[in-house]
């Protein structure tokens, strides 16, 4: 399901039953939904930050570049994380009555084939919380056809958590590639989207993107929610990344305290 209808950021997205219980179970994780249409297909094109920021950009595997947390310093892309109509999605997906931002990626895959292909992996090896209802919209600002990378995803698996272990990898991918095989799993391919449209997937589900063989860097944003009420583990985190995570995007928060700081309001409910 693909539209381009432009919104008022506010605007609830009325989704039917059956969109719910296809997220849920999965069938279709690259789910586009009529909507999510950024006003600005490229807030970053002539914000002064974006250069200041390009040395926290993390170069994952060669197959991708981020910057993140933009919403804390641009107008334009705060207004979309902080739009009660993609947060009233993400929350209606997850079965939880709002949502807090965990934080906003923008993603850089440079064209020519040397934006390499992104491993397959499990997006919560990452995340320092205590909740299996965490999700990311993720949306393209140019037109993305297949050529150019966008992602693939592995239907039902965010019923398992076989690759927590992993931080994308080489290793992630073959991991994953091998259990898509064993268990004969069911891959739902990268499809042609335009700018503006939008996925929504949990952080258990197995996911991949091949290379950016176009001409052009291929942009797409990505808003990460969870669970308003999530707390933080009880137990140390059981991985670097883990640890390093929570200290950046959850100062201040205590294990076993609510994931609630500064940096992570709830979108739907008054602000803390």
């Amino acid at each position: 399901m693909v539209f381009h209808t432009r919104v008022a950021l506010a605007e609830d997205y009325d989704l039917s039953q059956s969109q719910i219980n296809e997220y849920q179970n999965n069938v279709c994780p690259a789910l586009a939904l009529n909507g999510a249409v950024f006003a600005d297909r490229n807030p970053l094109g002539s914000h002064p930050a974006k250069e200041s920021l390009k040395a926290e950009e993390e170069d994952f595997q060669k197959a991708f570049r981020i910057t993140q947390n933009l919403w804390e310093i641009n107008d334009v892309v705060r207004a979309h994380v902080l739009s009660k109509r993609y947060a009233g999605i993400a929350a209606k997906f997850l079965g939880c009555r709002d949502v807090r931002v965990y934080h906003d990626l923008t993603f850089f895959k440079e064209g020519l084939g040397k934006g390499k292909p992104t491993p397959w992996h499990q997006d919560g090896h990452y995340w320092p919380l205590d909740t299996e209802k965490c999700i990311t919209l993720w949306v393209p600002l140019l037109d993305c056809p297949v050529d150019m990378g966008p992602m693939s995803f592995v239907s039902g698996s965010h019923l398992n958590k076989d690759a927590e272990h992993l931080p994308i990898s080489d290793e992630s991918d073959e991991y994953i590639r091998n259990l898509v095989e064993k268990e004969n799993l069911s891959v739902a391919p990268a499809q042609h989207m335009n700018a503006g449209d939008a996925t929504f997937h949990s952080c258990w589900t197995y996911h991949a993107a091949a290379s950016n063989t176009t001409e052009n860097i291929r942009i797409a944003f990505a808003i990460a929610y969870y669970d308003a009420d999530a707390t933080i583990p009880l137990e140390p985190p059981t991985n670097e990344r883990r640890a390093a995570n929570l200290a950046r995007w959850f100062p201040g928060a205590v294990p076993g305290g609510p994931a609630a700081t500064e940096i992570n309001p709830a979108i739907l409910s008054p602000r803390d």
